[in-house]
């Protein structure tokens, strides 16, 4: 289950596109990332990770290995190298990955394998969405 404060935590947290410094919040308008998905012909797309599966603190060395194996399932999908950043809390920033022109359903297959609690996902014009993946506690 997801905590209510962790839930928060994801909501407030800053998903960014590294190299075309795009931040992306949940459920805000956001005109730099819809003038990049039109530019770059994506539809819809996912923001995800495989580190800390259900939100459990593993070693640098586990959660790496877990990402690499995470980028070789997205060797079809164009990516780009993303990072989610905590803005309310105390743990360091994710590496993930933006992932052009992927389903929610592929999305949603790819959060559940890699044991996430959640993805964020969005489709052009658009805000971002979290896609809570477990029940969240009451």
């Amino acid at each position: 289950m997801i905590p209510t404060t962790l839930l928060e935590a994801y909501k407030a947290t800053c998903y960014e596109i590294i190299q075309s410094k795009i931040a992306i919040f949940i459920g805000q308008e956001n005109e730099a990332l819809q003038t990049f998905l039109k530019e770059n012909e994506i539809t819809n797309w996912c923001f995800i990770t495989a580190w800390n599966p259900f939100s459990n603190v593993l070693p640098i060395e586990e959660n790496s290995a877990l990402n690499e194996s995470l980028k070789l399932d997205l060797k079809d999908y164009k990516i780009l190298e993303a990072e989610g950043k905590d803005t309310i809390g105390n743990w360091p920033p994710e590496p993930s990955f933006f992932v052009a022109n992927i389903s929610e359903e592929q999305a949603i297959a790819l959060g559940n394998k890699y044991q996430q609690n959640a993805i964020v996902y969005g489709t052009i014009n658009q805000p971002a969405r979290l896609i809570t993946l477990v029940p969240i506690a009451s």
